[in-house]
Parts: C-alpha cells; sequence; structure tokens
C-alpha cells in the first residue's frame, strides 16, 4: 500500500512539474518519444534481418546453416531434397554456440549446441527499492535463459536473488529487472525489488 501511495505521489509531482515548466516536459518528452522511436527501429531491422535469414533458404550443396543474431540463434536444416526446417533460439550473454562436427559420419550435419544454461561468476549492480532505494552489489552465479540466480549485498540487507532479462520487450541488452530476499544487519527479513545490469 505504501509503494501505492508514493507511485501516486510520484505521478502528482509529475503533473506539476508539467503544468509549472511546459517547456522542459515537452523536451523531456519528445526526448523520451525519440528514444522510443529508435528502439523500434533497432528492433524492427533486428526482425528484419532474422526473416531475411530464414527466407534465403539454403545453398544446393549445403545441410545446415547456423547464423547468430545478438541474442538469437537460427539453425537451417534440410530435411529432404526441398524441406528445410528453422529452429529460433535465445542465447543469453552468458551463453555460447558450439558446432560439433562428427569426423566418422560425414554424411550427418554439425550438431549445434546452445549452452543457455549453466554456471558462471558475473559481477553485476543495480538499484534495489526495499522501503527505501538503495544500491546493490551482486554476484550472478547461475543461469537458465532469461533467467539467473544471484547473490547480492547492499548497505542494508544482504540475500539471495532472482533476475530476468528484459531484452525481450525492452530496447536494454544489459538491464535485468531481479528480486532479492534476504536478512537485515538485524536479522530481519527483508524484500527488495529493482533493476541491475552486468559489469
Amino acid at each position: 500500500m505504501a509503494l501505492v501511495i508514493k507511485m501516486i505521489g510520484v505521478l502528482k509531482t509529475a503533473a506539476l512539474f508539467a503544468v509549472r515548466r511546459p517547456k522542459e516536459a515537452a523536451i523531456i518528452l519528445l526526448a523520451a518519444l525519440l528514444a522510443l522511436m529508435f528502439w523500434r527501429f533497432n528492433r524492427e531491422r533486428g526482425r528484419a534481418q532474422e526473416l531475411a535469414a530464414k527466407i534465403e533458404g539454403l545453398p544446393p550443396d549445403a545441410k545446415q546453416v547456423v547464423t547468430i543474431y545478438r541474442d538469437r540463434v537460427v539453425t537451417k536444416v534440410r530435411d529432404g531434397p526441398t524441406k528445410i526446417e528453422y529452429r529460433d533460439r535465445y542465447l543469453p550473454p552468458e551463453g555460447h554456440v558450439e558446432v560439433v562436427t562428427k569426423v566418422d559420419q560425414p554424411d550427418q550435419p554439425p550438431e549445434v549446441l546452445i549452452q543457455d544454461r549453466g554456471f558462471t561468476r558475473r559481477l553485476g549492480g543495480g538499484v534495489v527499492y526495499a522501503g527505501e532505494f538503495l544500491p546493490m552489489v551482486d554476484i550472478k552465479w547461475a543461469y537458465w535463459r532469461r533467467y539467473s540466480a544471484t547473490v547480492g549485498i547492499t548497505p542494508r540487507f544482504g540475500g539471495l536473488g532472482v533476475s530476468r532479462h528484459v531484452d525481450d520487450f525492452m530496447p536494454f541488452q544489459n538491464l535485468e529487472i531481479f528480486g532479492i530476499v534476504g536478512l537485515d544487519w538485524q536479522s530481519e527479513r527483508r524484500l527488495g525489488l529493482g533493476i541491475r545490469t552486468n559489469f
């Protein structure tokens, strides 16, 4: 309930700012709209590249083609004389792609292994809201596709967290939303929500 009251207060402050200083509010709104248009343009261009990779087909003598576009792995496999099968998978920033060829089976296409889960040691940080806004430093230790497990510490408490990449619906490639649960320095349970990034 306190969070709802604070959000209403923020909206009221923004409305008063727009009424009192309309020129500055218009500039901020225009900058936000330009940023949104730039993001939409980049996103549509990325989708067009992925679609072009799927439409191109395969050369007559190729059995398989693997294309990586930032966070997507598009695999085209020839299945019969005319049929081509497409696979599209997410590649997290922590993951990687391996192409394994089999020496004893030259007629088979190489196997594409996408490492989209596992353990890591990525240092990160962000801002958490737990009754007040607090800076946070954390270490990501496990990941599974867009989701990750972290251990973080703030000036008031420390604990375990779960995060999710937001690059599928926001323009930021290295941004995650997260929740953290832990104990403060008086051994009381604390819960926080916020955003984080990898260093």
